[in-house]
């Protein structure tokens, strides 16, 4: 039996064919339950991320399941996967062990040693179950995968750090608030309705900031970001407006185009009567005209800023990450134990229950020639039960342990050749 991961991630493939990926008519649960009912697959799952697209199963023979489901995965990239060697990876048996704890830790993870993917690994786990297509395999891997991302994440420092720009300009903003940082009693404003944006207005209700507003010159951009945060959503000339309620101010407006002009925001700051204003221009180029940090209250932060910081502690997470690898390493060889010992689990049941039967039709036979009393065949009953168990020790601890030996299938094949199991 093969464990075999095939896949593919943002180190292969482009934006447009992972959307390819996960669009209709790409690879879905159907599809894998669909070739476990034909035989092909024994247990199956799919994991699904805005970066990744990695089938997980188990089969007798992995070629033939790697070659129907990469028919299906090149048939929903269409014309973009003319390369499937270069498009997807196949990792089998230790290296897919070892690829997967490394996935569900962040280790492989665009940004190394974010959390979130650890959580999207148990939901495609959840799914299977509901689906009914994980088996006992993939289920020992992937309550096994949970493990090795947890130990990782409490004997590692490889998630410690911000390590992207939005998530290291939301640390400044709570730094400033005090200690302990309560965004829970601020206004907050995201100026755009981009992809940084977004990541902005997703951090900032994680933290639970009281109240957010969102501002872009795309009107329905704005209100599709805010409709999935429960947000409020105002136009660009409304811009002064939704300044005057804010405390922190985030720009990640693209087209270069200033949004925050000194002499334009210095009215605004007199109605605030010197309360604190906090502003964070992610903009490149800079959305919020430099002399703004020169203003009274005002504190000014931009890209600059940031990346010290996030380099940093990408430098930390990536020397943490080879002490990771390590524990990856370590659990992967437990794992192959565990699945090994497998092999000779029928040859055990089966010696088991031969010797078992034996024992009860001679049991039978003695009782059916003698008058013994209840007590006298309890007694029997018991004493020939230990002797099978006495018999049986050597046998069954050598059998126990026939996948340590690189003759592993021959010692079992005798082993059921000498009590006749087959």
């Amino acid at each position: 039996m093969d464990i075999f991961i095939l896949g593919t991630s943002h180190h292969q493939a482009s934006v447009e064919i992972r959307e390819k990926l996960q669009g209709p008519g790409s690879l879905e649960p159907e599809d894998l339950h669909r070739l476990q009912t034909v035989g092909i697959l024994e247990e199956g799952l799919l994991v699904s991320t805005c970066n990744r697209l990695e089938a997980v199963c188990v089969a007798k023979s992995a070629a033939e399941a790697k070659a129907r489901l990469l028919e299906r995965l090149a048939a929903a990239a269409g014309p973009l996967a003319a390369d499937l060697g270069a498009l997807f990876h196949f990792y089998l048996n230790g290296e897919a062990v070892g690829y997967l704890f490394r996935v569900a830790a962040g280790l492989d993870s665009q940004v190394l040693g974010e959390a979130q993917i650890l959580g999207q690994v148990k939901e495609a786990y959840r799914a299977a179950m509901a689906h009914r297509s994980a088996g006992p395999i993939v289920g020992k891997l992937f309550h096994k995968c949970f493990q090795v991302a947890k130990r990782i994440r409490s004997e590692t420092r490889v998630s410690a750090g911000k390590v992207s720009v939005a998530s290291a300009a939301i640390a400044s903003a709570m730094k400033s608030l005090g200690d302990p940082p309560d965004l829970s009693q601020s206004a907050a404003l995201v100026v755009g309705a981009g992809e940084m944006a977004a990541l902005l207005v997703a951090h900032l209700k994680s933290h639970g900031v009281g109240k957010l507003i969102i501002v872009s010159r795309t009107l329905s951009r704005a209100q599709e970001l805010g409709s999935r945060h429960g947000c409020e959503v105002r136009t660009l000339p409304q811009l002064g407006e939704a300044l005057g309620e804010a405390d922190l101010i985030f720009t990640a407006a693209g087209g270069g185009e200033r949004v925050l002009l000194a002499n334009e925001i210095a009215p605004i700051l007199v109605k605030r009567a010197g309360a604190p204003w906090r502003v964070f221009d992610l903009g490149v180029p800079r959305n919020v005209e430099s002399s703004v940090g020169a203003l009274p209250n005002v504190t000014l932060m931009d890209m600059d800023d940031f990346r010290d910081a996030v380099a940093e502690n990408q430098d930390a997470r990536r020397r943490e990450a080879s002490k990771g690898e390590a524990i990856v390493a370590e659990e992967v060889l437990k794992f192959q134990e565990w699945l090994s010992a497998l092999e000779t689990r029928p040859t055990v049941k089966d010696l088991t229950q031969k010797c078992e039967e034996a024992r009860r039709v001679e049991l039978r036979r003695t009782l059916a020639h003698h008058h013994f009393d209840d007590e006298e065949i309890a007694a029997i009953d018991a004493m020939t039960k230990a002797l099978v168990r006495r018999l049986l020790h050597h046998p069954l601890m050598f059998t126990k342990s026939c996948h340590r030996h690189w003759r592993a299938e021959f010692n079992l094949g005798m082993v059921r050749r000498i009590f006749g199991l087959d």
